[in-house]
Formats: structure tokens, sequence, C-alpha cells
């Protein structure tokens, strides 16, 4: 997994494509859950400022982080929350 997290901390091209943005929580070591799916990374903001608070009630916050890709990632105990944009996949893309 930390040889994943590397490539995509290298990798600064744009995405080519539509782009979702897709906001998860978990706990470390234990997955996550997919919170919501968003066409802009605005649209997520509400539902992320309100999981964020949710973790920081319970363990406070230890990380924040953005990435050159818009990403969010933030950490608190154990849990974890990120926002993380995603190339959708057209047909046109399966067809060339």
């Amino acid at each position: 997994m930390a040889d994943i997290q590397i490539a995509n901390q290298r990798n600064t091209q744009q995405p080519i494509g539509p782009v979702v943005w897709i906001l998860m929580s978990g706990e470390m070591h234990e997955g996550g859950d997919i919170l919501g799916v968003f066409l802009d990374r605005d649209l997520a903001r509400g539902q992320f400022v309100t999981a964020a608070q949710r973790i920081n009630r319970s363990f406070g916050i230890d990380d924040v982080r953005e990435n050159e890709d818009g990403s969010v990632h933030l950490e608190g105990g154990c849990d974890w929350l990120s926002l993380e944009p995603h190339t959708v996949t057209t047909t046109a893309q399966i067809d060339a």
C-alpha cells in the first residue's frame, strides 16, 4: 500500500476526462466507507466539515494535509477522512 501512496504522490499530471470527488472515512488499518461522491470538490465541503468535526470531538485532529491534486487527508486518533479526485472512465475511452 505504501508503494501506491508514493506513486500517487509523484503523479502530478492533471486527470484526463471527467472527475468525481470521493469522500471517505474509516479507521487506520481497518478500511473505510464512502460517505459521498461529488461532481465538484466544493460540493463536498459541508459533509467534509461535518465528518471532520465528528473526528475532532472524539479524538482531536492530529494531521491535515492538502496535496497538489487538491485532495485533502485528515487524521485524528485512529480515524481518517479523505476527499480525493478520481477520473471516470467513459465509453469513448473503452472503445479507443
